[in-house]
């Protein structure tokens, strides 16, 4: 079956915005009708069509009924490329026919049998077409409204760009032209993923990495997208999170989804050569991670003391966290996400390689030797690990957290139990490594961390007994590393 194709660019905006938004000139002399929309959308209590990567929704316009299923078959970092069916219905309970879309194909009786209404949206619509200077047109839709699961409720305000005529770099055009008349930022959840969220109650938590599914026909290039992706998508929503809570977890997540995207730009770099850009967003990216550690580096000593001096801590991770909220809401931190979509789509990396055998390459041999030279990195500069300085033992392990990341970029490129047994191995004594490692890095750098916080007091950092029994403890940990078998290995 052909998949009918949509493409469109999702942004967020305030709710305070809307009527500017929805007055902007380029929307014409007259703003468009407003529609109310409501939608239920279905699947079993245990989630079989959301696991399966499919939603089911019949949206309500009037007395009009139409069903759409929707695939998640391709994703960009708020660039939403999907299979899409719709079909008009007359009932409230959803309908299988060959018009319907794959669900009867991909699900048995039972399973359909056991749909129920998972959750709802009410959402208000303002909708029209757009012909562009440059011959494009793209239809914009401002919703306001909110996703209800139970009691759990989640306000949308959202403004969504569907290409039907033109290429890509149309939709970013425009996103940037109306960035100038009210603050945007890349928008990476679908109004099913929010229902989906407060329906397991998950809302509000820090959101880890998500496993990825590479397919091992795919090359280098496509690879690259899909990880940096998934990193920008991870951020995006812990940054939300972090701006509503200030949370310590959403903070720290938001971190690490910068530094696996930092870690991928490392590690697909040969990808780039030629491209004037890709520097200049791993400058942009070394720095947001920094302003986020600045916090997040209290954030770890603020549970090791007591009063007075964890209130004084605390004192000051409320001011340099007032600091970063005015930065993650300024210009050059709320566009770089919708930059690195364009990018990672229209990048000339992309489009006009300098090196078109790199980028097409299969990733299963790109990973392969990336991952070969990383361990080999590694072995060679942490030969005598107990004997080196400070600053060389902290090179190893920032150098061992980049192969975990690449490990977990890569997993599924190794199926097999032989493969995944050894994975789990390595990652195991990689974290092992990473451990020791870092309590080292705290005992050589917390005196200096103090000391730049103006605070007086005395954290227990372990004497030259016990560190040096915990130098032992990481070159054991780093030969059992060197010694595991490679899971690239067949």
């Amino acid at each position: 079956m052909d998949e009918p194709v949509e493409i469109e660019l999702k942004l967020d905006f305030d709710p305070a915005d809307r009527d500017r938004l929805a007055s902007c000139a380029l929307f014409g002399p007259e703003p468009a009708a407003k529609r109310r929309l409501a939608a239920t959308y279905f699947d079993t209590p245990d989630f079989h069509l959301d696991k399966a990567g499919y939603a089911l929704r019949i949206r309500k316009e009037g007395n009009k009924r139409v069903q759409t299923v929707k695939a998640a078959s391709s994703e960009a970092a708020g660039l939403f490329v999907r299979g899409e069916w719709e079909v008009r219905v007359t009932t409230a309970s959803p309908v299988f026919d060959e018009r319907s879309g794959p669900l009867a194909q991909l699900f048995d009786a039972d399973t359909l049998g056991r749909l129920t209404p998972i959750f709802i949206t009410a959402i208000e619509r303002q909708a029209a077409p757009l012909d562009r200077p440059d011959g494009s047109r793209i239809e914009y839709a401002i919703d306001t409204g909110e996703v209800r699961a139970g009691t759990r409720r989640s306000l949308v305000c959202e403004l969504e760009l569907e290409l039907q005529k033109g290429t890509a770099s149309a939709l970013f055009d425009l996103a940037r032209t109306l960035n100038e008349q009210v603050p945007l930022r890349l928008g990476v959840m679908t109004k099913s993923e929010r229902g989906y969220a407060l329906a397991r109650n998950a809302f509000t938590a820090a959101v880890k990495a998500e496993a990825l599914r590479l397919d091992r026909r795919m090359t280098a290039g496509d690879a690259f997208a899909a990880i940096a992706a998934a990193c920008i998508r991870q951020y995006r929503r812990n940054e939300d999170l972090l701006l509503l809570s200030g949370g310590v977890e959403q903070l720290h997540q938001a971190r690490v989804a910068l530094r696996r995207l930092r870690t991928a730009f490392w590690l697909f770099a040969p990808l780039f050569k030629g491209d004037a850009r890709a520097p200049l967003f791993a400058a942009d990216l070394r720095w947001l991670a920094g302003e986020l550690g600045e916090v997040r580096d209290i954030d770890v000593l603020v549970p090791q003391l007591a009063d007075p001096a964890r209130s004084a801590l605390f004192s000051i991770r409320e001011s340099r966290f007032g600091h970063l909220r005015t930065l993650l809401d300024s210009d050059q931190v709320r566009l770089l996400p919708i930059a690195l979509a364009e990018w990672l789509t229209l990048g000339q990396w992309r489009t006009e390689p300098a090196a078109p055998d790199l980028r097409d390459r299969d990733i299963r041999t790109f990973a392969d030797e990336r991952l070969e030279r990383l361990r080999k990195r590694i072995k060679r500069e942490g030969k005598g690990l107990a004997d080196l300085n400070d600053d060389h033992r902290h090179s190893v392990r920032k150098d061992a957290k980049k192969l975990r990341y690449a490990s977990e970029f890569f997993v599924s490129l190794y199926p097999g139990r032989k493969a995944r047994r050894r994975m789990d191995r390595f990652l195991d004594r990689i974290e092992a490594l990473q451990d020791k490692l870092g309590r080292l890095n705290d005992i050589a750098t917390v005196p200096e961390l103090f000391a730049r916080l103006g605070l007086d007091t005395d954290l227990p950092i372990p004497g030259k007994k016990e560190r040096k029994h915990l130098l032992k403890d990481a070159e054991d940990c780093f030969d059992a590393l060197i010694d595991s078998k490679r899971f690239w290995r067949d």
